[in-house]
């Protein structure tokens, strides 16, 4: 869609004057850069031997930090596919055409938006077992970040498919479709692309809530890499706890790209009609009037 009447185009001098202003910002933040490592160096806390252990294996930071990681991982991929699939019945739920299955799915959504994911764990701790049901902490940090990520979800989905022009869902009813296909075979396919930068900024959140996780003992990255500092000392600190950062960094990077590369994906498998490019001229019609 072209939005350029909302604005302007920048001419030869306001683009000339965004290039210094970027080039500026960028000396800055440099500059920035250079003084933090400058005054980290004069501290020692530089020294080749601190940031050494992060790949010794015989400390054994290596190991740990990768189990924390693929702890990490397990609970974020799991919580993912279930929030997705969860937050879309409950988006259906709350476009549902029957007013008593809105209001109930519309209570459950706002419920568990509304409480922090901090509390929904020990809920899901501590309440659990009062009701005979002795979850893993696997389990009890997959369910806390399922229940609030895919109320998040649903409003992303909701909001995706209200955006689309209402004239859709009324010309596939008008042709006898029910609501079910209409969302799956009409409204998602066009809603999915625009919301798909939120959609991946709530999985990058939704990875890092992971490391709530601690509060109920499970071992994730964040707490092994803390449990690592407690057991080498304050001195490795700064190299362990910038190796758990540029993990999550880095995974989160990886996100990113991944959903990129599937929208480029799905943006090239767009195909023209058999008979090729539809003729710009109408067709004459035997038989019509001359």
């Amino acid at each position: 869609m072209n939005t350029s009447f909302l604005y302007d185009e920048p001419g030869p001098d306001e683009l000339r004057r965004s290039r210094l202003i970027g080039l500026a910002a960028g000396l800055l933040a440099a500059l920035a850069v250079v003084a933090i490592l400058l005054r980290l160096g004069s501290h020692g806390q530089l020294e080749r031997a601190r940031w050494a252990i992060l790949l010794d294996p015989d400390t054994g930071v290596p190991q740990a930090l990768w189990q924390g990681y693929r702890a990490t991982l397990q609970a974020a991929g799991l919580a993912m596919v279930i929030a997705l699939a969860t937050g879309l019945l409950l988006a259906a739920g709350r476009l549902s055409g029957y007013r008593p299955v809105r209001l109930a799915t519309g209570a459950v959504v706002e419920g568990f938006r509304g409480v922090p994911l901090l509390l929904l764990m020990l809920f899901a701790a501590l309440g659990l077992p009062r009701l005979g049901v002795e979850p893993s902490l696997l389990q009890i940090v997959v369910l806390a970040l399922v229940a609030y990520n895919s109320s998040v979800l649903c409003e992303i989905f909701r909001g995706g498919i209200l955006a689309l022009d209402r004239g859709q869902t009324e010309a596939a009813e008008a042709m006898g479709l029910n609501r079910a296909v209409v969302l799956g075979r009409i409204l998602l396919p066009q809603a999915i692309p625009s919301m798909l930068p939120v959609l991946v900024s709530q999985m990058v959140i939704l990875l890092k809530d992971t490391s709530l996780g601690f509060i109920v003992g499970y071992a994730e990255l964040l707490r092994q890499g803390r449990s690592l500092v407690e057991y080498y000392g304050s001195q490795y600190s700064m190299p362990l706890y910038v190796g758990v950062a540029v993990i999550y960094i880095a995974t989160n990077f990886a996100i990113s790209l991944l959903a990129r590369w599937l929208t480029t994906r799905r943006g090239g498998r767009t195909r023209k009609p058999a008979g090729g490019d539809l003729p710009l001229t109408p067709t004459p019609v035997a038989g019509a009037a001359r």
